[in-house]
């Protein structure tokens, strides 16, 4: 058994803004399937109970209502933007950075609707299931400190390299020579943070256990969850400034590389984008909105109040 705690903001936040940006004719299936399917990933980390199960499919198909007719709307809009900041060649670090904003904003309005979830469901864990989500995540921790060991620091470069060089595929197919030179020059560059990981998921091992040995406080467990979904307002300030720096590094890489696209590249990155578009525009079920529902939109801080 997998901790759920542990993933809850790359999975139960994640979870509707990934199915938001399939592809493909199963897009609509999945994202109207959304309560089952948060079901059914949260039962594989923890062994759910039949009360537990139904908690999360309630909660999770509220919040796919909301997301759907509030939310997407915004993410079409975003999408095209970047579609032609790409095509009108205004595409810059500064614009970049901006976008990264908006995702963020995207991700803050999700994490402040779903941390009820996290607390009702953390609360209802009983000892057996605490215990075993602690065992994983000290499995986790000794996991990580092996690879540590194992690896080096050039077979950390690669890894980077090539997960970049996939995602990159994906969007706007092979890299030519340049390209590639620009990522692995990126992927050599960057400051190793597996050490301050692993600081942090030790940390934050004994501050899940202390806060689930008080789940019957929602108080404290409220501002604990809350916490988890921000870790980085807790990192130390050397791995803070790591991550500054290797954000701009990153920024830097990208900015280069989409200065070194071609044509063919850009054509196919455009209609990539179109192609999500018109699946996000698929999904949208804002005509079927309540007055309540509508009334819930996040206010200041959330999608949509970033001003081009």
């Amino acid at each position: 058994m997998k901790p759920f705690l542990t993933h809850s903001t790359k999975a139960c936040l994640g979870i509707l803004l990934a199915l938001v940006l399939l592809t493909g004719c199963t897009s609509k299936i999945a994202y109207n399937n959304v309560d089952w399917l948060a079901v059914r990933w949260v039962d594989r980390q923890i062994d759910l109970d039949r009360d537990q199960r139904q908690l999360v499919s309630q909660h999770v198909s509220e919040q796919q209502q909301w997301h759907c007719a509030t939310q997407l709307h915004a993410y079409e809009g975003w999408l095209e933007q970047v579609r032609l900041d790409l095509l009108s060649n205004r595409i810059d670090r500064d614009q970049l950075i901006l976008y990264g904003d908006e995702m963020a904003a995207f991700a803050r309005s999700l994490s402040g609707r779903l941390a009820p979830m996290l607390v009702d469901l953390a609360a209802s864990l009983d000892d057996q299931q605490v215990e075993s989500a602690l065992a994983e995540l000290d499995e986790r921790i000794e996991k990580l400190r092996e690879e540590i060991d194992a690896r080096s620091p050039e077979q950390w470069a690669i890894d980077r390299y090539e997960g970049m060089q996939r995602r990159l595929k994906r969007l706007m197919g092979s890299l030519n020579p340049d390209q590639q030179e620009r990522l692995e020059r990126w992927a050599e560059e960057l400051q190793p943070t597996h050490q301050h990981q692993l600081v942090q998921r030790i940390y934050w091992r004994d501050r899940i256990e202390q806060a689930l040995k008080r789940r019957d406080n929602l108080q404290f467990l409220t501002s604990e969850i809350n916490a988890l979904l921000d870790p980085a307002a807790v990192w130390p300030e050397p791995y803070q400034q790591a991550m500054e720096t290797n954000r701009a590094l990153t920024l830097n890489a990208l900015t280069d590389l989409v200065e070194l696209v071609e044509p063919e590249q850009m054509s196919r990155i455009s209609a990539r984008l179109s192609r999500l578009k018109s699946d996000v525009q698929r999904l949208s079920c804002e005509g079927e909105a309540t007055e309540e529902l509508l009334a819930s939109v996040p206010s200041a801080g959330g999608v949509g109040t970033t001003t081009r």
